[in-house]
């Protein structure tokens, strides 16, 4: 059996080469396959996807780890692939759901599963809709920011005209989502198959921060999440259309809420606090579902 890693450009190159020699246990060849140095192929009655001269639709899997800059290459890419009967725990449209924030919430709020209100913001002739319509303080966010870089608290009314001109100078279309109270802190839940594998209570370590990524300077914890938890990252991940995949969860004061949904989480951090071999779960769960035996 072949199963080939897709690359992102964004520099994954331990976890990657950790997946490589964990997979190997499982396939008889692996390879990783950088989004940059593939080649989709459109021919009269056929589409493949051609990565130094091989053809991976002869492939049994693959697993994408793709950053935001390479979704539309991607996208086109594995989509050509599992219509070619390529397995892949990432669907096409569960990819772009999952990179733009707003879509995610959609599709959340369509499924019935707890989620912030939000709103897009197409344009600054819709803040003062949005003004009327939600509470402050409000979370604004890029569509397509990650570690939590690209959001923002905004306290007043007054504050988002201006933040909302910027962004729309940027040709930047933005989300608005009410504000969860809570003390900083989020619960990252891993999902592999139909089980969550692994979960980290993130936690902000900067006085008046209430973004608790890692990336900012969060701080991770094991945790053991609520059933309730559980049920949300489960079905989350299913209306989406992802097999593995991390689900960021807040705990407000009635109750659990999704906030995102990451198609490509991190492994180093999580697997470190939870002590969960979460490289060898991917893999095994990919070979498995490959070879059609779950």
């Amino acid at each position: 059996m072949k199963f080939a890693i897709l690359a992102g450009s964004k520099n994954y190159k331990e976890v990657n080469q950790i997946l490589e020699e964990k997979a190997k246990k499982y396939f008889d060849k692996v390879r990783i396959a950088p989004i940059k140095e593939l080649k989709p192929v459109a021919r009269v009655g056929e589409t493949t996807v051609i990565h130094k001269e091989e053809d991976l639709s002869d492939y049994d899997a693959i697993f994408p780890r793709i950053s935001a800059p390479d979704t539309v290459p991607a996208y086109i890419a594995i989509d050509i692939l599992v219509d070619r009967g390529v397995y892949s725990p990432i669907q096409p449209d569960g990819m772009l759901i999952a990179k733009n924030k707003f879509y995610t919430l959609k599709a959340a709020a369509q499924a019935g599963i707890p989620c912030p209100r939000s709103a897009l913001i197409i344009s600054p002739k819709t803040v003062d809709d949005v003004v009327k319509e939600f509470k402050f303080p409000v979370v604004v966010k890029l569509l397509g920011g990650a570690g939590g870089k690209g959001v923002m608290l905004i306290k007043t009314p007054d504050e988002l005209s201006p933040v909302i001109e910027t962004m729309d100078r940027l040709n930047q279309i933005v989300a608005v989502e009410e504000f969860i109270e809570n003390p900083g802190e989020d619960h990252r839940l891993f999902v592999v198959g139909d089980q969550v594998v692994a979960a980290e209570r993130r936690k902000a370590t900067k006085e008046g921060e209430f973004r608790a990524n890692i990336a900012v300077g969060g701080k991770s914890l094991a945790y053991k999440p609520k059933d309730e938890e559980v049920e949300i990252a489960i079905k989350a991940a299913e209306t989406v259309g992802l097999e593995i995949c991390g689900v960021d969860i807040l705990q407000g004061k009635d109750g659990f809420y999704l906030i995102e949904i990451n198609d490509g989480p991190g492994l180093k951090g999580i697997s470190k606090v939870t002590k969960v071999d979460l490289y060898d779960k991917i893999v095994s769960f990919i070979h498995k579902k490959a070879k059609g035996a779950i």
